[in-house]
């Protein structure tokens, strides 16, 4: 288990994106004067068009890619016939630059700047519009009076090359020739490259049909190539150029520039996904692969387009036994580059369901067909999952390890180890579809399912001595919580958790250890749900789609992606690793593109968890009809509303949501507990290190300035060995401490050094020199040296040991050096301490509670008044009044007079919340905590 501490959380920045910010998907349109012609300038994320629009002209003048490239230019240069050049240059020159066609350009709705920005050129026997979109541009024809066609002529990366080619949809690779080879074929889309270019022009148009296609290449007087020719509609010059096939206004065409570094198969889908929706902004890839391949009936996988599919995946697995992420397996390869080798990013993962996903996939139609083969492949997969798994039963996101420490986190993210765990647990529990696996696998795989269930529950975040959630991924070595991305930092995870549980939840028989695990996690989710929020998607005026929080009292609950490790608070980063704590600070591309908020837990907190509860006391009335023995078990606190909801459930006030704060400032029931020679340590405790070598208490300190810093730690002890350490700062060794022996162990010493500290973030850390590790560490102080203004004093900062990271335990058992503050009335609270709140009318406490079961529950509030006025409180349950005046918190005439007062109270069966608001200026009494019991 990972115990957190109140720190400020270590900065590694992982990598800094630097692109186009809040412009990144806009589309934007300005009239400018191109090669001498009036142009609409189209500028998107993938490419510049250049638009001829006066003088009766219309049409693609130059379309430019990323690296400037213009791959029309219908003005001369780089050929002998420029005005060839141009696109979609239809019948009687419509749409062809530098030809009059009598034509006229208007902006649709005068909007020049957006997702999407529309043009209208019409010469009365034809009317186009082009969608012009961040990623592509698609033509739709409102009006045709006979026959037309899509032509585009241009020099592939800017200059007319013998190399240049272009691919069809089989994955073949075809150089132009002078008398053409572009015959019909489905879908109808190429893709157009030169191999200098960073990117490749594709062009489409749908639906399919018996229209002509045309491609050649061509040369002109003196045997200089001009151009390459491609046509939907028109035919080549052996037929002397016909248009038919096309009319009407159903066909459309797309065109537009993508990486030359994509895969074939990549670039399929993507086209195919622009045709299927051409007019929508942010449509995506076509995906034949996908979760949804597990959903269909036992008799698909017998079938011939299952067995297709599988024939195609069992292409894709590496001689390792994994399968690549991000790949679209249900498709053939049919080039090289669509199998991922060995140093591909994609290959041997467990992100993005890579590799499970296959493998339950080939499981069904294995069982359904018994086809050697696929057997043979599972099986691989299955030795490669064992293979992959760490000794402390965590899963990296790629194996083999590549020496990236992203990639080699035991990775919750995105359930790819849960997915892991599902499939191997079916394995272990012997499910129909993985009936083939042998008796020796099933074994190898139920271990692997117990030491995985043991590296979920130690890493487990814990919180002042409560397991709470997970981090999105953890450090293979430590199970601390750790970095992945740049902007995913060691948090807890109010998505990954949910996912966490419910497999947690699917264990038959959980341990209590599992148990408390489970509730645990769901107690954490509770208090960390956002409330009064909505996440919604908005567009922005600049036409682009966005994401906001907004205020609404009826909004479900919401949970983020990211909470703060020691104070729950919900963090979102950008691409510069810069913790934030609004939403809207983010910037657009990530706000925009990322899951930072979800409602991930609103299932599990409704339904799933209160049938669990149920399920578990059902099993554990059955266990007891059957086992004297374990009826006479005792349960502890937890799960006594579980397995027994007669018993009182103790909920203290400081666990609940309240103004004001926790007293603890009475530590007499702790008295025996304490070592006195201990004693006067500042903060809460101090750090015991491990005794090795190594050991460590590092601290974070956000310096003001840049200059120098004097660093003066206190410690204790008595021992005759020496404990000197080594003072690092920033990564860089700067100093060792000597920290000689103390003449007893309340006689604390500090050790004082001058460093350099930069402004902003600085890494302090003091590790062991010697075997015995650092000395009882209680601080290290901080101070600037420099000359400040008159009338202000340098900074000086206290940081506590205990607040930072470090490899050892924290000591608490002393409380002398608090004693001279007690207030001895004040004893006799139960847990950590009892809630003082605000002396305001308003003043609240609020506690949340998960009911087995509805009906009527006695509420007693335990509280202690020394003072004689009444602190008359307001109840409300789940939101409404229960009581509208409780005027029973009278004086208890002492402070250590605690008592308590009981009122009936109805509560629905699951989540419930139960609040006091003080109606006084003087606030509530002191809280201790509240017992709900359910009456029979």
């Amino acid at each position: 288990m990972f115990k957190t501490c109140k720190m400020k959380i270590k900065l590694f920045v992982i990598g800094i994106f630097l692109a186009a910010t809040m412009q990144a998907q806009s589309v934007k349109l300005s009239e400018v004067e191109w090669k001498g012609v009036g142009c609409y300038k189209i500028e998107m994320p993938m490419g510049t068009v250049y638009f001829e629009k006066d003088n009766g002209v219309s049409g693609f003048k130059s379309f430019i890619d990323s690296e400037g490239n213009d791959w029309i230019a219908s003005y001369l240069p780089p050929g002998p016939n420029g005005d060839f050049r141009g696109f979609p240059n239809s019948v009687g020159n419509f749409g062809h630059a530098g030809r009059d066609s009598k034509s006229t350009t208007t902006i649709v709705d005068g909007k020049t700047e957006g997702e999407l920005v529309i043009l209208e050129s019409s010469n009365g026997t034809f009317t186009f519009q082009y969608y012009f979109f961040a990623d592509r541009v698609a033509i739709k024809v409102l009006k045709s009076e006979g026959d037309y066609n899509f032509l585009l002529e241009c020099v592939p990366g800017g200059t007319a090359d013998a190399e240049d080619y272009f691919v069809t949809p089989d994955g073949k690779k075809h150089i132009p020739t002078v008398a053409g080879e572009f015959n019909d074929f489905t879908p109808e889309m190429i893709y157009i490259g030169d191999p200098k270019s960073k990117d490749i022009l594709f062009f489409a148009k749908s639906p399919n049909d018996d229209a002509p296609n045309e491609n050649h290449r061509q040369f002109r007087p003196g045997n200089i190539h001009n151009m390459d020719l491609y046509g939907f509609g028109r035919t080549g010059a052996d037929q002397k150029y016909q248009v038919f096939g096309m009319s009407g206004n159903e066909h459309i065409c797309i065109i537009g520039f993508t990486s030359a570094k994509r895969k074939h198969n990549e670039i399929t889908a993507l086209v195919e996904g622009f045709l299927a929706d051409p007019f929508t902004s942010g449509v995506g890839m076509v995906k034949l692969w996908s979760t949804d391949i597990l959903n269909h009936d036992a008799a698909w996988y017998a079938s011939q387009e299952a067995r297709s599919i599988a024939d195609n995946v069992i292409k894709y697995q590496s001689y390792q036994g994994g399968w690549p992420k991000s790949t679209d397996l249900a498709r053939a390869p049919l080039t090289a580059g669509d199998y991922p080798a060995d140093g591909d990013g994609r290959i041997n993962s467990l992100d993005n369901n890579a590799t499970t996903l296959p493998m339950e996939f080939l499981a069904r139609v294995a069982a359904a067909t018994d086809t050697f083969d696929y057997r043979a492949s599972f099986l691989r997969g299955l030795d490669y999952l064992f293979a992959a798994q760490y000794s402390n039963g965590g899963w990296p996101q790629f194996w083999p390890l590549r020496g990236d420490a992203y990639y080699s986190r035991i990775t919750y993210n995105d359930e790819a180890m849960i997915r892991v765990m599902k499939l191997l647990k079916g394995v272990a529990d012997g499910e129909p579809h993985y009936a083939f696996v042998d008796d020796k696998r099933r074994e190898k795989a139920k271990a692997a399912v117990d030491l995985g269930i043991d590296c979920i529950l130690n890493t487990q975040v814990i919180q002042k001595g409560k397991r709470t959630a997970w981090c999105a991924q953890h450090d293979e070595n430590t199970l601390e919580p750790a970095w992945a991305r740049a902007y995913e930092p060691p948090s807890l995870s109010g998505g990954e958790t949910v996912d966490i549980i419910r497999f947690l939840m699917s264990i038959e028989n959980p341990s209590d250890e599992i148990k408390e695990a489970i509730k645990g996690g769901v107690s954490w989710l509770r208090k960390v749900a956002i409330k009064g929020v909505r996440l919604d998607k908005v567009k922005n005026p600049d036409g682009r789609t966005d994401r906001k929080l907004v205020p609404d009292k009826k909004a479900p609950l919401l949970w983020a992606r990211f909470y703060e490790l020691e104070t729950n608070r919900p963090l979102y980063l950008d691409r510069d690793s810069v913790f934030r704590y609004d939403f809207s600070e983010i910037g657009y591309e990530r706000r925009s593109g990322y899951g930072y908020n979800g409602y991930w837990a609103a299932d599990l907190l409704d339904s799933e968890y209160p049938n669990w509860l149920k399920s578990q006391k059902k099993s554990k009335k059955s266990s007891t009809k059957s086992s004297s023995k374990e009826s006479n078990d005792k349960t502890n606190v937890d799960e006594d509303m579980s397995a027994n909801a007669m018993v009182p459930l103790i909920i203290e006030a400081e666990k609940g949501v309240f103004t004001g704060h926790i007293d603890r400032h009475s530590c007499w029931h702790n008295i025996m507990l304490s070592d006195a020679p201990h004693s006067t340590h500042s903060g809460r405790g101090i750090v015991d290190t491990k005794n090795e070598i190594g050991s460590y208490i590092e601290v974070d300190y956000d310096a003001k300035w840049t200059g120098p810093h004097r660093i003066t730690v206190r410690y204790t002890h008595i021992k005759k060995d020496l404990r000197p350490g080594a003072l690092w700062v920033n990564g860089a060794s700067v100093a060792t401490l000597a920290m000689p022996q103390t003449e007893a162990l309340a006689g604390w010493k500090t050790d004082v050094v001058l460093v350099q500290l930069k402004a902003g973030k600085n890494v302090i850390r003091l590790s062991a020199i010697n075997d015995g590790g650092l000395p009882n560490m209680d601080y290290i102080k901080v101070a600037e040296v420099r000359d400040v203004a008159q009338g202000m004093a340098a900074n000086i900062e206290v940081l506590e040991a205990e607040d930072g990271r470090f490899t050892g335990k924290e000591d608490h058992h002393s409380c002398w050096n608090f004693i001279a503050q007690i207030d001895a009335n004040h004893s006799g609270f139960t847990g950590e301490g009892y809630v003082d709140t605000k002396n305001e009318k308003g003043s609240y406490i609020e506690v949340a509670f998960d009911s087995p079961k509805a009906g009527p529950h006695n509420l007693g509030i335990r509280y202690v008044h020394g003072k004689k006025d009444v602190r008359s409180a307001q109840l409300v349950v789940n939101g409404v009044v229960a009581n509208s005046s409780i005027d029973d918190f009278v004086s208890t005439k002492a402070w250590t007079q605690w008592t308590t007062i009981n009122m009936p109270i109805e509560l629905k069966s699951g989540p419930n919340t139960i609040r006091l608001n003080a109606l006084g200026d003087e606030g509530l009494t002191n809280i201790d905590h509240f017992v709900i019991t359910q009456k029979e």
